[in-house]
């Protein structure tokens, strides 16, 4: 009788906790995280500027939505604006744990965002929707960049990632929705 085949040196018991022990300071980061740290806590503060310059356009816009028949168009951009905030927030816990600094600075927020902050005249809800869905599909495509460019190398940043992506895509069929249908109940 054979004795069972022997386990990968990635699961072998005592190999695994020597590695967990080497730079424990390190944190949530393994050596078994291929990625190069650096540029993946720029690509997270590039998204994070974004989202947070996306959460202020939504609320904006929330603001400028008047009328008790454009009450839920208001409620959906505040709650849009509060997943992004939220997203940043991910973001910007996902930089700490890679052991850099979440770039928050307001001064840079504008350079380093790929959504471009726009507001409008009182009213103009469907200047409103156009914009917050064109914001949506900058970072639908963003996000799918970043996913293709982490790709195996740091599978925690590549499944938070797809998380804010599968919400973004989420947010910009409800906006797309509303372009096509003004008078349903919220876009």
């Amino acid at each position: 009788m054979t004795s069972p085949p022997e386990p990968p040196a990635v699961l072998r018991m005592r190999e695994i906790r020597d590695r967990a022990l080497f730079d424990a300071d390190d944190g949530a980061v393994t050596p078994s995280n291929r990625a190069e740290l650096k540029a993946v806590a720029h690509l997270l503060n590039v998204l994070l500027a974004s989202l947070v310059v996306s959460s202020l356009q939504y609320e904006q816009h929330a603001l400028l939505v008047r009328g008790p028949s454009h009450r839920p168009v208001a409620d959906f951009l505040y709650g849009c604006a509060d997943r992004d905030r939220a997203g940043a927030r991910l973001l910007a816990t996902r930089i700490a744990q890679l052991g850099f600094t979440a770039g928050h600075d307001p001064r840079h927020l504008p350079e380093r965002s790929r959504v471009t902050y726009q507001t409008f005249q009182d009213g103009d809800l469907t200047g409103v929707v156009t914009q917050d869905l064109v914001g949506a599909r900058i970072l639908i495509q963003s996000l799918q960049e970043a996913v293709r460019w982490v790709g195996a190398d740091d599978p925690t940043t590549r499944r938070l990632l797809e998380r804010l992506l599968e919400d973004k895509e989420a947010q910009a069929d409800e906006l797309s929705a509303g372009l096509r249908h003004p008078g349903r109940a919220h876009p």
